[in-house]
């Protein structure tokens, strides 16, 4: 018998859970989002699958590896746990990436950097998601094209530390997760 599939929230790093200072890697300069932990706070009260997905091209432009990255990323996890003690990322997808990079093993023009769905299907497949019934929720035009590539509804956020265009291809646009988390529970 085949388990029924899950929906799910794919978030972008950078500018919707942290702010974007522009290729942060550094535990100390984490600062979460505004409006952040009460979206994530919200959110847990659907029955979502949690995925953060990530471009970290900085790897591939040797500014810093996948270890700093995985230790960043356990340290905004450590944040969110301090006000969300049970909340946890299903999965966390790493796109290291660019094709202008100078670390060869990584300098690739790839399909898993946003807006490639590599990593949307491979979580997909490894979580049972229902994509049709996801969202995914970004700072910039990428992640609503990845969103829409994959089947799903993108919300974009836009205060979360760099300002990027304004999709015109956004289910909508909001200033922080909260307000997206409160789209996305009334659909």
């Amino acid at each position: 018998m085949q388990l029924p599939k899950r929906k799910a929230i794919f978030l972008d790093r950078d500018g919707v859970l942290n702010v974007d200072l522009g290729y942060t890697y550094k535990p100390n300069d984490l600062k979460l989002v505004d409006g952040m932990i009460d979206g994530l706070k919200s959110l847990t009260r659907g029955d979502y699958a949690f995925v953060m997905l990530t471009n970290q091209s900085g790897i591939a432009r040797g500014m810093f590896t996948a270890a700093q990255v995985e230790s960043f990323n356990n340290e905004l996890l450590r944040q969110i746990q301090c006000e969300i003690p049970n909340f946890k990322f299903d999965a966390v997808m790493i796109c290291p990436h660019h094709p202008e990079g100078l670390v060869p093993e990584f300098t690739i023009d790839c399909e898993c950097r946003k807006p490639g769905i590599k990593l949307v299907t491979e979580a997909a497949t490894k979580l049972n998601l229902d994509l049709g019934n996801s969202w995914i929720i970004g700072d910039k035009d990428t992640d609503i094209e990845c969103a829409i590539n994959a089947g799903m509804r993108g919300i974009q956020v836009t205060r979360g530390g760099k300002q990027y265009s304004q999709s015109k291809k956004a289910f909508a646009i909001t200033p922080t997760l909260r307000e997206a988390a409160e789209i996305i529970l009334k659909h």
